[in-house]
């Protein structure tokens, strides 16, 4: 039986990696194999994170196989990770990578595993960051090099991937974000938008799209906000979700919302939304809109799957392949005209069930025992096993 040891963000750090990691381990524990995760006693100093808190309290979802090693400044704990994960002796290791940030801590672990002959995959979301970060190139090349082999998410993160020449040489594998299934089963619209308080009005009448998640300026919520304002959309009478904490300026989204009128067809949630909250914004929604600007993978896509919520997705990097076009969602150009005539067409075809049947049949492959399986078979062809 293989021992697997996973390095990154567990509970009760928050967000989506955190969430993947678990369920990821979690799988893995369910097959009676050996794996816990080496999580983070600091992540981020203060002074580098732009949201209001790191982790979450009284999460339904414990995980007590996480263990909290590493402090991102402080190389001595890099060192005591390095020498527990030797005590371990794992036959592998799985460094999850997303950001140039982590690079000098990754790379120090990374290295140190391989001299004592430990296979590091690393599990890669974005080889570049959202928004530039000085040396990001030097300090992604520095932790590639310390890799056995990658596992990236999308077709689009591998060809950034090979961009870096020490990359070329290692093995690659693509496996699809798999979907998530730690939010709850699905409930009825009805339910779902009573439980947010839109019963102010006749909800039968109202359609409602949602944009979820963290704000930040690379997810274009700017550019739905003006297809918002578009008589087009008054006259189908859609009002717009907006759940997620921003980190990017808030006042800059409501002065716009002010200054296009349309205050009364946006609801804003601006909080970190909690794992047992998060079934209601999806089961009240029709469509799920990611009008993206750039793009890798999505983690939004998989809980919008997990409830089979139709998407609506801009064609930018990774995102043109959790979409067939026009069969279980839209993908579109990065522009206004081409996300209202998709509304329109979605609203006015009927289109949600047809969508929901084919998201259904398409959910099946995209599990976290294949992704489970896919490291598995990643390691063994790297250490020819």
């Amino acid at each position: 039986m293989l021992k697997r040891i996973i390095i990154g963000p567990g509970y009760p750090l928050r967000g989506g990696i955190s969430e993947s990691n678990q369920a990821l381990d979690e799988c893995f524990q369910k097959k009676g194999e050996s794996s816990h995760i080496i999580s983070y006693n600091l992540q981020y100093p203060k002074l580098l994170f732009p949201g209001k808190k790191q982790t979450i309290q009284g999460t339904i979802h414990p995980h007590p196989t996480t263990v909290e090693l590493i402090n991102t400044i402080n190389p001595f704990s890099w060192y005591q990770c390095v020498k527990y994960i030797i005590a371990e002796n794992p036959d592998y290791v799985i460094v999850r990578y997303w950001h140039p940030y982590f690079a000098l801590c990754l790379s120090y672990i990374s290295r140190a595993l391989l001299k004592e002959s430990i296979s590091v995959l690393a599990w890669i979301d974005n080889i570049n960051p959202h928004e530039s970060v000085p040396f990001q190139t030097i300090l992604t090349n520095t932790f590639l090099k310390y890799c056995d082999s990658l596992l990236v998410m999308s077709y689009a993160v591998k060809e950034e991937v090979l961009k870096y020449n020490v990359a070329k040489d290692k093995l690659i594998t693509v496996s699809p974000h798999p979907i998530y299934n730690v939010f709850g089963s699905i409930i009825p619209k009805k339910k779902a938008r009573k439980r947010l308080g839109l019963t102010s009005e006749s909800i039968d009448n109202t359609r409602y799209i949602l944009f979820f998640g963290l704000i930040r300026q690379y997810k274009g919520l700017d550019l739905l906000l003006d297809v918002m304002s578009s008589d087009k959309i008054k006259e189908l009478n859609i009002k717009l979700i907006v759940a997620g904490e921003f980190y990017d300026s808030k006042t800059k989204y409501i002065d716009k919302i002010k200054s296009l009128g349309i205050e009364d067809s946006i609801v804003i949630h601006d909080f970190y939304i909690p794992n047992e909250s998060v079934v209601n914004y999806f089961c009240a929604s029709d469509i799920v809109v990611q009008p993206y600007l750039s793009a890798t993978q999505s983690g939004v896509s998989m809980v919008a799957c997990n409830f089979n919520k139709p998407m609506l997705l801009t064609n930018v990097g990774g995102l043109s392949e959790y979409v067939n076009d026009q069969q279980d969602g839209y993908l579109v150009n990065v522009d206004k005209t081409s996300i209202i005539e998709a509304l329109e067409d979605y609203y006015l075809n009927n289109r949600e069930e047809a969508f929901v049947s084919q998201i259904k049949q398409k959910k099946t492959s995209l599990t976290w025992g294949h992704l489970a399986n896919e490291f598995d078979k990643l390691y063994k062809k790297s250490d020819n096993v």
